[in-house]
């Protein structure tokens, strides 16, 4: 059996604290609007007092910024060099889909710039592990300038994407969208980069 000390018992009490407030919260923006939740109401669900939520969060703006945060760290340790941009895009926004009315309910109800900060950081983590893994897998020196290039208007394409399906209610899957974009540009990227390799500075 492993027996934490009072530090390491605290730290494991946090964390699990901080995932119950996170995991109601979730659960509640499946059934009611975000405007309609309270602290108070999150904290009855949670069975902690509303000191203790606010021991861990300022207000709800914090708490959904933290659970955009976790799903980047995620995201960001997907480690998977064989993956595809479109598996990754995918990987990245089963949270959306996993929890698509809560989603829909915070892309409707919070800042817009917080949002797009969301999708950006979503995509360009996507795209630049993507980029840099063609490189390094096909030996391809590519000028950094046109690899920030490459991921700068790629990723600008992905986040039209993503915000037009979570506005128009994500009634479709992604998956078939997303695939579909890797057909029709199957290569491109790969491309680009050995052109880039092969042009003088």
């Amino acid at each position: 059996m492993i027996v934490f000390g009072m530090k390491g018992g605290d730290r494991v009490a946090r964390q699990y604290t901080k995932e119950l407030i996170k995991r109601e919260f979730l659960a509640l923006l499946e059934e009611k609007s975000f405007h309609s939740i309270t602290i108070a109401m999150l904290a009855e669900r949670c069975e902690i007092s509303r000191n203790t939520f606010y021991y861990h969060y300022d207000d709800v703006y914090s708490l959904v910024k933290e659970i955009f945060a976790d799903e980047l760290v995620k995201v960001n340790g997907e480690s998977d060099a064989t993956l595809s941009w479109e598996e990754m895009l995918l990987s990245g926004a089963s949270f959306l889909v996993k929890n698509k009315r809560a989603a829909q309910n915070l892309f409707q109800s919070i800042d817009k710039k917080d949002t797009d900060a969301y999708l950006f950081e979503l995509c360009e983590s996507v795209m630049r592990r993507y980029v840099e893994a063609v490189c390094a897998e096909k030996g391809i020196c590519a000028q950094e300038a046109d690899k920030r290039l490459v991921i700068d208007f790629y990723r600008a394409a992905l986040v039209g994407l993503m915000d037009k399906w979570v506005q128009e209610g994500m009634q479709t899957s992604p998956e078939a969208a997303i695939l579909r974009i890797g057909q029709l540009f199957d290569g491109n990227i790969e491309r680009s980069l050995r052109i880039s390799a092969s042009l003088g500075e």
